[in-house]
């Protein structure tokens, strides 16, 4: 299996930036999500499923996600549980000072013969890193620009 494991520092509490990552928010910082809606009635707790469509690097996949663990505010992680390609995932927020550490990490197997394998190490892997370090950085610059326009409006 693969490997993605990313950190960034956001200017905001574990609180507020809880509700972004449900899955049907994540398409709104994560450009490789395209679109996320529960399948389940209930969209927080374990064992809640979405259906997430997804494409990085030209790689269309479909699977639906799985809540293993959730610890409300801190930490949630899930696993495929049909679809394109296996994999597991979690984010943790961390309290860090005023803000909050946001870790992502994502262990993925696509469904290659060897050669496919190599072209995932080459191609899919780095594209599949890039974005996700975009859209972490998307995901902080949503309150640093709030914490910004907020600061414009007490000004005036």
């Amino acid at each position: 299996m693969a490997r993605i494991e990313k950190s960034i520092e956001i200017n905001a509490s574990p609180g507020e930036v809880w509700p972004l990552i449900y899955w049907d928010r994540v398409p709104q910082w994560m450009d490789q999500v395209r679109k996320a809606e529960y399948v389940s009635k209930a969209r927080d707790g374990v064992g809640v499923v979405a259906h997430v469509c997804g494409e990085v690097g030209g790689l269309k996949s479909e699977w639906d996600a799985e809540t293993t663990e959730w610890a409300e505010n801190r930490r949630y992680a899930w696993r495929t549980t049909g679809g394109t390609f296996t994999g597991i995932g979690s984010m943790t927020l961390t309290p860090k000072g005023t803000g909050t550490k946001a870790t992502f990490v994502m262990d993925y197997d696509l469904p290659y013969s060897v050669l496919g394998k190599i072209v995932d190490k080459l191609h899919v892997y780095k594209a599949i890193e890039k974005a996700t370090v975009q859209g972490l950085e998307k995901l902080r610059s949503t309150f640093e620009s709030k914490k910004t326009e907020g600061q414009i409006c007490k000004q005036n």
